[in-house]
């Protein structure tokens, strides 16, 4: 239940903070005193969005702090679900600031509108005299047949499997316009693909071709330098090598005289090892430059189908094209996969569709059982506030599509008279009707779920006072299973009240300032009579006034 308010910068309100208790409060005070300014105040810490005006002062933020007593609720996993820390004792917290930026908290933890909205829409119910504009929708009447059936868990659990469903549907109607966008591209790109294969690219080919292709096209000049390279190393009388091996036959003979002649000649002896290995090298086939011509042509040839692909895929490297055909052959069996994926996806829609059809079948079933018990319940509440005639008809039936209670629309009549043809609701029913219909709404909803406070908001607007004493025993009595404050221009209401909490303005220099007591046995009585009689309270008013809070 709703605990405290404390309200700062906000509207008329510098600074306030009230306490409020279990039971039955009610709240009164001259016309624009700013009664309702509480529950704009409220509305702001449950969800609702506001800019930087209702800052009394532009300078600094405004603070809109409320704390709940969650002992009875069941709602801890909704704190748990979005790591917020849960106390029985809980507090919700909005902060304005100046610039039009607000922030959100839940016992301190930072907290965003949608998390804010969700916990109070399990924490309190506001029900404002424009609240007929509101129940004109079906989920209005469908939320309330749904609390008096007792088929929440079962109407939960459609809804998450209609939101897989749609989540489903979704998923299915992107892969068909991959997979379409797949195959209008399927044929070019396994052309493209094959012929990539077909090419049988190796990494580091065309550097190594390139290199060929220089060394065949000088080969005469190369040829004859390699004549001159083994005349000068080998060949000739007077080589490199034969000199080598004079002057290690030389060194042979004094190595034995000193260490340093011996190692001396141990790398003249390398030396000559390596002029082996080059002679080798020089003469192998890679410098064989028989059939020239024909080499010539062949490595001109791969290397055009090389140059040929690069060009037409503006790449510079078989390791670019390597990469581009590995990625058609993910492309092309991504293309397969999908297919795949859409056939059990396709699969998957259908058992799902299975399941939220059976579902909705259930909770139409169920829904049309307990109309009779409804209409039963609203008809006898209001007979109770003079509406003796007043008569329903709820009409259930099936809609096109689904939708996140079901597959159902309401048509919801009424009749305010015998022999008045039933008609729509809201076409029909007065303002003061409207006040008594929406109150029964509320009653049979308050017995029905788990609620802890509901707050009206001059719901008695176009009521008479005789009709009025029997709405406050309805309100009473609803106070009896939940946290009820009433905000009433009416004495009859006021006086019902366990609690009794006055709004009114101060007018300090010309700085209007709105501020809130709780009134004691004494204070009430006067309050009441003020309500009766106007300012000036006779003493007739104060005596009718002490018989109403009797």
């Amino acid at each position: 239940m709703l605990t405290k308010i404390y309200i700062k910068n906000f509207a008329l309100i510098d600074e306030l903070e009230v306490d409020f208790s279990n039971g039955f409060s009610t709240i009164t005070g001259d016309t624009g005193s700013g009664k309702s300014i509480l529950l704009n105040a409220l509305s702001i810490v449950t969800g609702k969005r506001v800019g930087h005006k209702i800052l009394k002062n532009d300078s600094i933020k405004c603070v809109v702090e409320v704390e709940f007593n969650l002992t009875k609720l069941n709602i801890k996993n909704i704190f748990d679900l979005n790591n917020i820390d849960y106390f029985d004792q809980t507090i919700l917290r909005r902060e304005i600031l100046p610039g039009g930026k607000s922030r959100s908290f839940i016992n301190d933890t930072p907290a965003n509108l949608d998390v804010m909205k969700l916990i109070g829409e399990k924490l309190i119910d506001i029900h404002t005299q424009h609240e007929s504009l509101v129940i004109s929708n079906d989920n209005f009447f469908f939320l309330l047949i749904d609390n008096l059936s007792k088929q929440q868990s079962i109407v939960k659990n459609f809804s998450e499997n209609f939101s897989l469903y749609k989540e489903l549907c979704l998923e299915l109607e992107k892969l068909d316009r991959v997979n379409i966008s797949l195959n209008n591209d399927h044929e070019y790109n396994l052309y493209i693909l094959n012929e990539l294969l077909d090419a049988n690219l190796v990494s580091g080919e065309q550097e190594q071709l390139e290199n060929n292709l220089i060394i065949l096209k000088n080969s005469e000049e190369i040829r004859t330098a390699l004549v001159q390279i083994n005349s000068l190393l080998y060949s000739d009388e007077n080589s490199i090598e034969n000199k080598i091996i004079q002057l290690n036959s030389i060194l042979s003979n004094i190595s034995k005289f000193s260490i340093n002649y011996l190692e001396i000649k141990n790398r003249i002896e390398s030396v000559l090892i390596e002029l082996d290995d080059i002679k080798s090298e020089l003469n192998s086939p890679s410098t064989n430059f028989d059939n020239d011509s024909f080499k010539l042509e062949n490595i001109e040839n791969r290397l055009s189908v090389i140059y040929n692909l690069q060009k037409k895929h503006s790449v510079n490297s078989i390791a670019e094209l390597i990469t581009k055909t590995n990625k058609l052959q993910l492309q092309l069996e991504e293309n397969d996969n999908i297919g795949i994926d859409i056939e059990n996806l396709k699969k998957e829609i259908s058992l799902k569709e299975s399941l939220i059809g059976e579902l909705s079948v259930k909770i139409s079933n169920s829904r049309k059982k307990i109309l009779p018990k409804l209409k039963l319940e609203l008809e006898s509440i209001l007979k109770n506030l003079g509406m003796e005639d007043a008569s329903f008809l709820f009409n259930i039936y099936d809609s096109e599509v689904y939708n996140r209670l079901g597959k159902n629309s309401i048509e919801v009549l009424f009749s305010s008279n015998k022999g008045v043809k039933h008609a729509s609701l809201f076409k029909v029913a007065s303002g003061g009707e409207l006040s008594r219909i929406l109150l029964s709404i509320k009653s049979v909803l308050s017995s029905h779920s788990k609620l802890p406070t509901m707050i009206f908001d001059e719901i008695d607007t176009g009521i008479s006072g005789e009709m009025s004493n029997a709405m406050a025993n309805i309100m009473l009595k609803m106070s009896r299973n939940m946290q009820i404050i009433a905000i009433t221009h009416l004495p009859q209401i006021a006086a019902k009240g366990d609690h009794h909490f006055n709004v009114y303005k101060e007018n300090n220099f010309g700085i209007i300032n709105t501020k809130i007591k709780k009134l004691n046995s004494n204070e009430r009585v006067d309050e009441i009579a003020k309500m009766l009689s106007g300012d000036a309270i006779s003493e007739s008013a104060l005596v009718h006034a002490r018989e109403l809070l009797n």
